[in-house]
């Protein structure tokens, strides 16, 4: 573990003072994956306390998340609006719905700055997503019963199988 923290310590002396080694780094092959490695092992809690301290030490990003500057993550957020009409960031698209919800997360502990808050709301982004999730189902439901003059939506609905369901819970 320590000759791999040392060629990462070269590593960033070499490039920029960034510990972000690609996977595929051709150079050192072995570096790549024990930086990926070393991730996916504090993400599930496996990295002891100085082991984190000497990664800390020397600037290690654990999420590569992080490493995508804030406005670019926010102009793909907008993009994604753009495309689905919507601020609900499914997990099939992982980093930009991590991203969203460190957002939350940053909010909620009051750990992000007004000046965020206001560009994330300008596009109309949502903190409570459940509370949006309800609001966008109760929406489907009048027009539901616009539609069939009743809110009795079949549970397997096969215009929309999520309203069916949603009304039976």
């Amino acid at each position: 573990w320590h000759e791999m923290y040392q060629r990462l310590v070269a590593y960033k002396k070499q490039h920029d003072d960034s510990t972000n080694v690609s996977r595929r780094y051709k150079a050192d092959p072995k570096l790549g994956i024990w930086v990926t490695t070393q991730r996916t092992m504090y993400t599930n809690n496996k990295v002891s306390e100085e082991r984190i301290n000497y990664l800390d030490s020397i600037g290690f990003v654990w999420r590569t998340v992080d490493l995508v500057p804030w406005d670019d993550m926010f102009q793909r957020l907008v993009t994604y609006k753009k495309k689905f009409k919507s601020i609900l960031v499914p997990w099939k698209y992982p980093n930009l719905g991590l991203w969203v919800s460190t957002q939350r997360t940053s909010y909620n502990k009051k750990e992000i700055s007004v000046k965020r808050i206001n560009l994330l709301e300008s596009i109309g982004f949502v903190w409570k997503p459940l509370d949006e999730r309800w609001m966008e189902m109760y929406q489907k439901l009048v027009t539901y019963k616009k539609q069939h003059r009743s809110t009795k939506v079949p549970f397997h609905y096969t215009d929309d199988p999520k309203l069916g369901h949603w009304v039976r819970r």
